[in-house]
């Protein structure tokens, strides 16, 4: 009778074993996820001083790759983007954007509440078998819901709203050619 308790013990500590090395791996991978931001992009204490326009990802309808950088301007008829692959200043109809998301801020990076609600679960004893479910639950929330901080997208907001993001929010001054920003 006894063997039998022992045995179950041992399977039990096998699967706890098991479980805990799945949950620390998931939570070393959550935290290593991170959203790209560019550098010009501002901390959120300082997004009131910030010179540079705010990030932009736009999908277009007639190419099939997503154009992404600094929103420089934009008027009733076009967006001016400084692509950061090339390095210039892109016009883009806004009849051809499909959609778009725009990051204005850096966005806060809670991934490294996974791990320890993880480790402070397991500080429950017997009661980590309820807890680290829901801190697990609730830490990936809080991840998600900060990494996507400080952004919008075209469901959320109009073009003439986006204007006040952009590097030139009252469209590019005269004395400014396009080619000379970087």
């Amino acid at each position: 009778m006894n063997f039998g308790i022992q045995k179950l013990t041992q399977k039990h500590s096998h699967t706890m074993r098991t479980n805990l090395i799945i949950t620390v791996l998931f939570a070393i991978i959550m935290c290593s996820c991170k959203t790209y931001s560019p550098e010009y992009l501002p901390v959120s204490d300082t997004i009131d001083t910030n010179q540079f326009g705010s990030y932009i990802v736009i999908t277009s309808k007639s190419n099939d790759d997503d154009i992404k950088g600094e929103l420089i301007a934009i008027d009733s008829n076009r967006i001016v983007v400084l692509s950061e692959e090339i390095n210039k200043c892109i016009n883009i109809p806004i009849e051809d954007i499909e959609e778009f998301i725009l990051r204005y801020a850096e966005p806060e990076h809670y991934g490294w509440t996974i791990p320890v609600s993880t480790l402070v679960s397991f500080s429950h004893g017997m009661f980590a078998v309820f807890t680290l479910p829901l801190n697990l639950i609730s830490t990936s929330t809080i991840w998600s819901r900060g990494e996507k901080a400080f952004q919008y997208n075209d469901e959320e907001m109009s073009f003439h709203r986006l204007k006040m993001f952009a590097r030139f929010p009252q469209g590019i001054p005269t004395n400014i050619d396009l080619s000379s920003i970087k």
